[in-house]
């Protein structure tokens, strides 16, 4: 997740944990309530309820007289938010999130696997060509720097940055 983006549980090399092993936060962590939840992921309540609606995550346990999400819904909505920064849709993802549920069938963990399989193919496809473009600009970007004229320390006057591209 970006900066603006908080994280609700630890990310252990970008892995997304789906199952629901019934934890509730301790007595004394914040409720993981809507409102919680929203201001934890930088996220908008509707776009929570839209989420719910999908049946994507859901309010699976009760604190006093409110419902609230469970760890296995930030992790969900880690991803989804993931995806989405990626330029993947809810809607793309969603076949792989519901796959995970107990309840799925055999049909709809081998749809979400083809579907997995796509987009990753999707996405690899992306990152070659995001590739191809970095190593052009630093190309061009060391032909600029060449044509600045250098003091006499060798380093051109005009670089105000003074960093290599990554």
């Amino acid at each position: 997740m970006s900066d603006s983006e908080g994280s609700a549980v630890p990310d252990s090399e970008g892995a997304v944990l789906f199952d629901d092993h019934g934890k509730l936060p301790a007595p004394n962590d914040t409720p993981l309530t809507i409102g919680n939840v929203s201001r934890m992921f930088n996220v908008s309540r509707l776009r929570l309820l839209l989420y719910e609606r999908c049946g994507l995550i859901r309010r699976r346990h009760r604190i006093g007289r409110s419902f609230v999400y469970g760890w296995v819904d930030c992790d969900r909505l880690a991803f989804i938010i993931k995806a989405r920064r990626v330029g993947l849709t809810a809607r793309q993802v969603a076949p792989m999130i519901k796959a995970v549920e107990a309840t799925a069938s055999v049909q709809s963990i081998k749809d979400a696997r083809a579907q997995c399989l796509e987009l990753i193919d999707r996405l690899d496809h992306r990152r070659r060509v995001l590739r191809e473009a970095l190593g052009e600009l630093q190309h061009i970007y060391k032909l600029l720097s060449k044509k600045l004229p250098e003091s006499d320390d060798g380093v051109a006057r005009d670089d105000a940055d003074r960093r290599e591209p990554a």
